[in-house]
């Protein structure tokens, strides 16, 4: 192979790999949204009861893009890690997200998961996090993550970067209440985040 046909094929792989995992990740949503259910609330679960794991609430509230009007009646979906930081059990599919949910924002736009504490990647120093997704009536917006303050490996540079986010940074913090983890998250919808 001449060297200009190896730098070719780098070149083509590492450039058409983001876009591939791009379509991989709209089929699996797809995937997904064809199981949601057909009726929704406020709140809702992501791990089932009895999954392994520190209980989590994530309080949640939806914003128009001008960060101040409700936004009510959208589509919230969210899905994590598992404790151990897999997100599919062994042997099915990527992209499964074994533990995921959907709630309907209500008036004030408020949605609630009830879930168990995500797990960071195996053998990474990724911060555990939950991704979010809304649905309105006429789009779809990628609609970032939340990442949990008290996590050693969240790093000073992120946090920095997030605190110029406000009330609408990732990194949000926990608090407990017995046994439960709470945290209180809110959410903007951003056209440039359409998809």
């Amino acid at each position: 192979m001449t060297r200009a046909l190896a730098s070719l094929l780098f070149v083509t792989t590492f450039v058409t790999s983001p876009a591939a995992q791009d379509v991989e990740f709209q089929r699996a949503l797809e995937r997904a949204q064809a199981e949601r259910p057909a009726t929704l609330t406020s709140t809702a679960r992501i791990a089932p009861l009895g999954e392994p794991g520190s209980p989590l609430v994530i309080h949640g509230r939806l914003f128009a893009p001008d960060g101040r009007t409700p936004a009510a009646g959208a589509t919230v979906f969210a899905y994590h890690t598992d404790r151990d930081g897999l997100y599919d059990k062994p042997g099915t599919p990527p992209h499964s997200w074994r533990l995921r949910g959907w709630a309907r924002t209500d008036a004030d736009g408020r949605f609630e998961f009830s879930t168990i504490r995500p797990g960071s990647y195996p053998s990474s120093r990724n911060p555990a996090h939950v991704h979010f997704t809304v649905f309105t009536t006429d789009a779809r917006y990628h609609a970032g993550e939340l990442q949990f303050d008290n996590d050693p490996v969240v790093g000073d540079a992120e946090r920095a970067r997030d605190k110029n986010r406000g009330e609408f940074g990732s990194i949000r913090p926990v608090r407990r209440e017995g046994p439960v983890e709470h945290v209180d998250l809110r959410l903007r919808l951003n056209p440039q985040n359409r998809f």
